[in-house]
């Protein structure tokens, strides 16, 4: 365990009967970091999130949380992390209010915190004017506002979010990546868990990808770019001249043109393997650029996990 780490997992296995969904998964999440937990449907990403909070027993293995073993200390670790899954705990006949402070009693906080804790997210969400509407009434969008400041209610000093965009409309997910990025400067450690790519990217200082229930890759996006980047070496070529099909047949061409499209009138643009584009000098005229191209991170994702 590294002397920032506030998470410690080693070695976790979990069955389900004869089905293994945690095969020995090991690594740290640091104090004060966004952490991105993804992989495939089946992967083993809410069977090691329940672990965390405590909702089920690991087989075997170590889990910590800031020090506290998810074996014996339930209650210490329920009151430092908040856990906003991706389907809302919310009582649909309360008021967003009536819900939020029931929570807070929950977790003991008095009449006076509790007022101003609720205040403070529900402006923060722009969900005030709809505080005493009851969730029933309410959008998925709005319900899933309620549902982070749920989760975060009692002031955890670890957050983990459940694909907290879902439902979300591009105001209301850039409300949400705002605050994210808030709590995590107000000293709040942030562990994420979503398929949805480029919010990972977008927000997330380090991730995991897990598949078929063991730990595949562990870094931060711009190192798993560049391995990818070095492992797939494709090349953007700009190429200008009539493309003469009768001397690119593509048939045999195969080992090296993954891809090709019409850019303009006598100019198109190669997707080539490796760095062999002399070929396309026996066939157009100029070659105008050549570059690598950049892979996305679901592109990384997709090479790793196969899906």
């Amino acid at each position: 365990m590294s002397g920032n780490a506030i998470i410690n997992i080693e070695k976790v296995k979990k069955s389900y009967g004869k089905t293994l969904a945690l095969k020995g998964v090991s690594f740290d999440v640091n104090r004060d970091e966004i952490f991105g937990l993804t992989g495939p449907n089946g992967a083993g990403k809410t069977t090691l999130v329940k672990c965390l909070v405590t909702l089920i027993r690991p087989d075997s293995g170590v889990v910590n949380i800031d020090g506290n073993s998810v074996y014996t200390n339930h209650k210490k670790i329920r009151s430092l992390v908040g856990f906003v899954p991706s389907k809302p705990v919310l009582y649909p006949h309360l008021s967003a209010y009536e819900n939020l402070y029931l929570f807070c009693n929950l977790y003991g906080m008095d009449k006076k915190a509790s007022k101003e804790k609720i205040e403070e997210l529900l402006l923060t969400f722009d969900m005030w004017d709809w505080r005493n509407e009851k969730i029933k009434n309410f959008s998925t969008g709005m319900t899933q506002k309620i549902n982070i400041s749920r989760g975060l209610i009692h002031n955890p000093k670890i957050l983990i979010l459940d694909e907290p965009t879902n439902g979300l409309d591009p105001q209301s997910r850039q409300v949400v990546r705002d605050f994210i990025l808030n709590v995590r400067d107000n000293g709040t450690t942030v562990i994420i868990t979503s398929h949805i790519m480029w919010s990972v990217e977008e927000i997330c200082d380090r991730i995991a990808i897990i598949n078929d229930g063991k730990l595949i890759a562990l870094d931060n996006i711009t190192n798993l770019k560049n391995d990818h980047l070095k492992e797939k070496n494709i090349l953007s070529v700009k190429v200008k001249g009539s493309l003469n099909k009768s001397k690119l047949d593509l048939s045999k061409k195969r080992d090296k043109i993954l891809n090709y499209r019409i850019l303009r009138d006598n100019a198109y643009l190669f997707e080539l393997r490796g760095n062999n584009s002399s070929f396309l000098t026996e066939i157009f005229d100029e070659i105008e650029s050549i570059s690598h191209i950049e892979p996305s991170l679901e592109d990384v994702f997709i090479s790793l996990t196969k899906h």
